[in-house]
């Protein structure tokens, strides 16, 4: 298992993307503060091939690079600019010696998915911006995106305690203009458990005033 505090993901954070839309930059050094990369990574194993939807400008994976041995990734958006952004930062980075092949697509909604199975498929903070009624087909499609054996990692903000909640809200509603959509983490079980997955690890974090449940679901290898 490959560990990393707050303070060392937040360095590389901030090495990591220093070409591009100023703004689309601070995003990625700050939302380290958000969001507990340093509890997700330890989850991805050496030499994983990695899927992470709605991967924005890329962080999730180029944290995973560089700290992961031998780790592989293809993150797709559906952000023209998040994804520019997530393209400069790789090669940057190959430019500094980066050896992980990371690959990065724009995808609108309702296109399919990159194809092929993946021993990993991500999804963070990603699930409170999809509409509900399209909620649970994105985790089956997701499901469908992972290798026998492979997992599921999923993490996103909690829609408890309310007050947290609400919190959260006034910061997307101010940030990316969206009335975001809360998927209770119970449901999120209940559908796992229903396209097959078993769960293996469970855990709800608190940072600043932001509530977050990570899950990690494994999908049963074929006999």
């Amino acid at each position: 298992m490959f560990t990393m505090n707050a303070d060392q993901v937040a360095l590389l954070a901030r090495q990591l993307y220093v070409e591009g839309p100023y703004l689309m930059r601070k995003m990625m050094h700050y939302r380290i503060v958000i969001c507990p990369f340093e509890c997700l990574i330890p989850h991805v194993p050496p030499g994983a091939s990695v899927l992470d939807a709605g991967c924005g400008a890329g962080l999730f994976l180029a944290l995973l690079a560089h700290s992961v041995p031998d780790v592989t990734g293809v993150g797709f958006d559906s952000s023209r600019p998040a994804i520019d952004t997530a393209v400069r930062m790789t090669e940057q980075a190959k430019r500094s010696g980066l050896q992980a092949e990371l690959r990065f697509v724009r995808l609108d909604a309702g296109e399919p998915w990159p194809e092929g199975l993946f021993d990993v498929v991500s999804l963070v903070d990603v699930m409170h911006h999809v509409p509900p009624a399209n909620q649970k087909s994105v985790i089956e499609r997701a499901v469908q995106s992972v290798k026998p054996g492979g997992v599921l990692l999923y993490k996103d903000l909690a829609d408890r305690p309310l007050f947290h909640a609400w919190l959260n809200r006034m910061h997307d509603l101010l940030l990316a203009r969206q009335w975001i959509h809360y998927l209770p983490i119970g449901r999120v079980d209940e559908w796992a458990g229903e396209f097959g997955l078993v769960p293996v690890h469970a855990e709800a974090i608190s940072r600043l005033w932001y509530r977050h449940e990570l899950r990690i679901y494994r999908k049963p290898s074929n006999p």
